[in-house]
């Protein structure tokens, strides 16, 4: 019986949060799931780089950075665990793993679909959980520089079922990049806002 627990509970630090991510992985080409590949792959780029900028001096707060990417990285694992076990998941992780389940749409469309339930979903509560203000607000806008200067590299490992999709792929890395960074980038900055509001209507009721 496979007893392979997809939640990062008990995940304490950076490289063992690298090797869950290479688990996981695994455990989805086994499990026959390579729709949800293209976000796997693109959440394990662009979390490596945020932590290849630890000590750099690129981050304000380098213990605060993170606990957030450990800290978010766990809806990720857990929503996967739960949607394995069968148990309820977030609507926004449901609608995404239905669709990938159909297998019916290009791959770029489920890591869209996978940007939209850990951002627009997942990351607001993650920064209210951290009970993060804005003194972590600079650190959290550096993320979305990381992420322009490895969409063309996440976008390029894209695994596309259609051809004509492969060929867009390799001679128009702008069609898929620029609107791909900019749709992240604004539910990014809208997920800010919306953990802001939050802490602020309960300052409002203290």
């Amino acid at each position: 019986m496979d007893t392979f627990s997809f939640s990062s509970e008990n995940l304490r630090d950076i490289h063992s949060l690298i090797l869950h991510f290479d688990r996981v992985k695994v455990q989805l080409l086994k499990n026959k799931q390579p729709n949800l590949i293209p976000f796997h792959d693109t959440y394990f780029l662009i979390t490596t780089s945020v932590f290849s900028k630890l000590g750099t001096g690129f981050f304000e707060n380098d213990e605060n950075m993170s606990s957030f990417v450990l800290s978010f990285a766990k809806f990720y694992f857990d929503a996967l665990d739960q949607y394995f076990k069968g148990e309820s998941v977030s609507s926004a992780w449901q609608f995404m793993f239905n669709q990938c389940e159909r297998n019916h749409l290009p791959r770029f469309v489920y890591l869209l679909l996978g940007v939209h339930a850990h951002i627009n979903q997942d990351l607001s509560l993650c920064v209210r959980t951290l009970d993060f203000g804005v003194a972590f607000k600079n650190d959290y806008l550096a993320i979305n520089y990381i992420i322009k200067g490895k969409l063309a590299e996440a976008i390029a490992q894209l695994n596309e079922k259609s051809i004509v999709l492969k060929r867009i792929l390799q001679n128009g890395l702008f069609l898929y990049q620029m609107p791909m960074h900019q749709i992240i980038v604004l539910c990014r900055n809208l997920a800010w806002d919306k953990s802001q509001e939050v802490a602020t209507a309960d300052l409002a009721y203290a």
